[in-house]
């Protein structure tokens, strides 16, 4: 019997021991019950059915790209799921994207722009070229375009345009996309 209550003891002075010794490390387990689930989302951006499409431009007229891409030759897809979405009125999923493109001329980094966040629906949406600013960082890639031979005049090079749509209040990726021009 005195085996049993000297271990009762020891136990409880071990158990009062180490919960004083960790208080200011305890975990708030309302925080942890009460955790929302961020939306998850997961898609990617195609050109043309491709994450990497290349082209020549042989005059190096940024308006034949913009042509090319309106009548349909390089067709710009986004797309996404996503899980846990907020709900519009109507109970569809909408997230809102920050559509950014990038320029580079032989691998050097000539302008970003990244537009303000757009609400969209899951699925799949034909993107008209101007959600990216391709024609416009093209344009002024040379610095003033009415300085050149003509506005919108390219000079010889590789020309890489990256476009990307980054999720906001969601987590996730959307696989960026790529289109290589040669002048």
């Amino acid at each position: 019997m005195k085996t049993y209550i000297t271990t009762g003891i020891v136990s409880s002075i071990l158990f009062i021991v180490f919960f004083a010794a960790t208080s200011s490390h305890t975990i708030p387990t309302t925080s942890i019950l009460n955790m929302e689930v961020a939306p998850q989302v997961e898609g990617k951006i195609t050109i043309d059915g491709k994450s990497t499409l290349t082209t020549e431009l042989e005059e190096g007229n940024v308006v034949e790209f913009f042509k090319k891409c309106k009548t349909g030759n390089f067709p710009i897809i986004f797309s996404f799921d996503g899980s846990d979405l907020p709900k519009d009125d109507q109970g569809r999923g909408i997230v809102l994207f920050e559509f950014e493109t990038e320029i580079y001329k032989d691998g050097k980094l000539l302008g970003a722009v990244k537009r303000k966040p757009m609400p969209f629906f899951p699925g799949e949406m034909l993107e008209p070229v101007e959600t990216f600013d391709i024609i416009h960082l093209l344009t002024y890639a040379q610095g003033n375009p009415l300085k050149n031979e003509y506005p919108g005049k390219l000079e010889k090079g590789k020309y890489t345009i990256v476009l990307s749509a980054n999720p906001v209040g969601a987590t996730g990726t959307i696989e960026k996309a790529q289109v290589v021009v040669w002048i």
